[in-house]
C-alpha cells in the first residue's frame, strides 16, 4: 500500500471520531475486516481514544492473541515513556513481522483455524489455543533481540538506532514466557481496573507467586507482578504482598530488589499518567462521556478530579512498601510523584473551578434562580473541588485547597447577600429557589451542619 493510501486510511479514522457512536462503530467494523494491511494499524491508533470509551468487541487475530498477555503494558507512541518496562504500540507491527517469519507456518495456521472455531468470549479457551504460540513466540523474540544486539544492520533496518527497543522486546519475551499463567490469573481476578481484592483474589495471587518461585526465588514472578500492578488502582497492595513474604539470605536481597524495581515502575507510571493528563486536559472528541468532558467545563473538572483521585490512591498504596525498603532513591521518586500529582490538582481542578461555578451560578440570565441543568453542572464542579479537598492531605496541598474553598464560599455569601438585599427579594420565589441552590453548594463544600446554619440565617432574612 502506498504512503498516500496509508495517509487516507488515517484521515478516514480521524474523521470518523467526529461521527455518532453508531457510525463510528460501522467504520471500525469495516477497518477490522481489512485485517493487518499496512496503514490499518495507524488508523486504529487514531481511533483508539474513542474505542477505549465504547469498548466494542474485537475480532481476534493471531497477532492480537499473541500479544494479549502483555496488553496492559502497551502505550501509544505519543505517550510512551522509556525505562518503565512498558511497550510502545509502534514496536508491535515490526515485532510481529519478525516473529511470524520465525514461527512454523503450521503453528500459525493451526492457531488461526482454532480461533475461528473457538468462542472469542471464552478467555480460558483462547488462552489454551494461544499457549503454544506464546511459548514459540517468546523463543523467537529472544532470537530477534540477540540478532538486533549483535547485527547493527538488522537493528537499523527494523527498529532504527534506539536500543530502548531491546528493552521492550525483553519485556514482551518475559511476559509471553508466562503467558498462560498470566491469562489464567486474569480470569480469577476482577476486571481491570482492579479496585478491592477479596480474600480469594489475594490467595490466587499468592498461589501464583508460590508456584513460580515463592520465597526461594521471588524474581521468578516479576513478569506476572508487572502486569498485575498495571491492572490495579492500588498497585501497592501487590507490593505489600511481596514485602510481607518471609525470606532470608539471598532471597531477601532478591525480594527487596524486585520490590524496588516494581515500586519504581509503579511510581514512574503514575508520573507518566499525570504528565499525560496535564498535557491533554481534554478527553477525546466525539459523542458520549468523552465528548461531554471535552466541551463542558464542569464535566471536565469532574473527570480531572476523578483522575487525580485514582492517581493519589495508587501513590498512597505504595507508601508502606517504600517505607519498608528504606531506599532513598525510591522515596525521592514517591515524593516527586506526590508533588506532580498535587500540581496537577492545583492547575487543572483548582485553576478553573471558581470561574466555572461563577459562570453557571451567577451569569446574567432571565430570572434569578440557576436553571436545573446548570445547577446539576455546578454540583459536579463543586464535587470536584470537594474531591480535591479529600486528596489535599496525601498530596500536601491543604493550604491551597482550603483557600480555594474559602474563596468560593465568600463568593456564594456575597452573591446571596446581594440577591437578598435587592428590592422585592422577600416573597420572590426565584430568590428562595436560588437560596436553596446556594445552600446545596455550601452543603457539598462545607457539610450539612454549615448548610443548616446558613439556612436558618438566610430564612430569617427573607421572612
Amino acid at each position: 500500500m502506498t504512503d498516500p493510501a496509508i495517509a487516507q486510511w488515517q484521515t478516514l479514522a480521524r474523521d470518523a471520531t467526529r461521527l455518532s457512536d453508531a457510525k463510528f462503530l460501522q467504520i471500525y467494523a469495516l477497518l477490522e475486516q481489512l485485517g493487518e494491511k499496512p496503514g490499518i494499524a495507524g488508523a486504529f491508533d487514531a481511533m483508539r481514544p474513542r474505542l477505549t470509551q465504547l469498548r466494542p468487541p474485537r475480532r481476534p487475530t493471531v497477532s492480537r492473541l499473541f500479544f494479549r498477555p502483555a496488553e496492559d503494558l502497551f502505550d501509544d507512541p505519543a505517550v510512551y515513556t522509556r525505562r518503565l518496562q512498558r511497550v510502545s504500540r509502534g514496536t508491535l507491527p515490526t515485532c510481529w513481522k519478525l516473529v511470524r517469519a520465525r514461527l512454523e507456518s503450521g503453528l500459525v495456521d493451526g492457531v488461526a483455524q482454532d480461533i475461528l472455531k473457538a468462542d472469542p468470549r471464552d478467555a480460558r479457551l483462547m488462552a489454551r489455543v494461544a499457549a503454544p504460540l506464546w511459548e514459540a513466540g517468546a523463543q523467537a523474540l529472544a532470537a530477534i533481540a540477540h540478532e538486533a544486539d549483535s547485527n547493527l544492520r538488522f537493528m537499523v533496518d527494523n527498529f532504527g538506532r534506539d536500543d530502548d527497543v531491546l528493552r521492550q522486546i525483553q519485556t514482551l519475551r518475559d511476559v509471553l514466557l508466562l503467558g498462560a499463567v498470566i491469562e489464567d490469573l486474569k480470569q480469577r481476578l476482577p476486571e481491570r481496573p482492579i479496585g478491592d481484592l477479596a480474600e480469594s483474589h489475594v490467595e490466587a495471587i499468592k498461589g501464583v507467586m508460590a508456584q513460580l518461585g515463592g520465597a526461594e526465588k521471588p524474581q521468578a514472578a516479576a513478569p506476572v507482578l508487572l502486569v498485575l500492578t498495571a491492572r490495579m488502582l492500588r498497585p501497592g497492595v501487590v507490593l505489600k504482598m511481596l514485602t510481607d513474604m518471609r525470606v532470608t539470605g539471598n532471597s531477601q536481597v532478591e525480594r527487596d530488589a524486585l520490590t524496588r524495581d516494581l515500586s519504581g515502575v509503579v511510581v514512574g507510571n503514575l508520573l507518566r499518567q499525570t504528565g499525560s493528563m496535564a498535557k491533554t486536559r481534554e478527553a477525546a472528541p466525539g459523542s458520549g462521556a468523552a465528548g461531554a468532558a471535552a466541551t463542558d467545563p464542569a464535566q471536565r473538572l469532574g473527570a480531572l478530579a476523578a483522575v487525580a483521585e485514582r492517581l493519589t490512591d495508587g501513590l498512597t498504596s505504595v507508601n508502606d512498601s517504600v517505607a519498608v525498603l528504606r531506599d532513598k532513591k525510591t522515596a525521592e521518586r514517591v515524593a516527586a510523584a506526590r508533588s506532580e500529582i498535587g500540581e496537577f490538582v492545583l492547575s487543572t481542578v483548582l485553576g478553573d473551578v471558581e470561574k466555572t461555578l461563577a459562570g453557571l451560578m451567577y451569569a446574567a440570565r432571565t430570572g434569578i434562580a440557576t436553571p436545573p441543568d446548570d445547577m446539576r453542572r455546578a454540583e459536579i464542579a463543586a464535587l470536584a473541588l470537594k474531591r480535591s479537598a479529600k486528596l489535599a492531605g496525601p498530596l500536601g496541598i491543604q493550604r491551597e485547597v482550603a483557600a480555594k474553598i474559602t474563596e468560593v464560599r465568600r463568593e456564594i455569601d456575597r452573591q446571596t447577600d446581594r440577591m437578598m438585599s435587592a428590592p422585592g427579594a422577600r416573597g420572590d420565589p426565584e430568590v428562595r429557589r436560588q437560596m436553596f441552590n446556594n445552600l446545596r453548594l455550601v452543603e457539598i463544600l462545607s457539610g450539612s451542619d454549615e448548610a443548616e446554619r446558613l439556612y436558618r440565617d438566610w430564612s430569617r432574612r427573607l421572612g
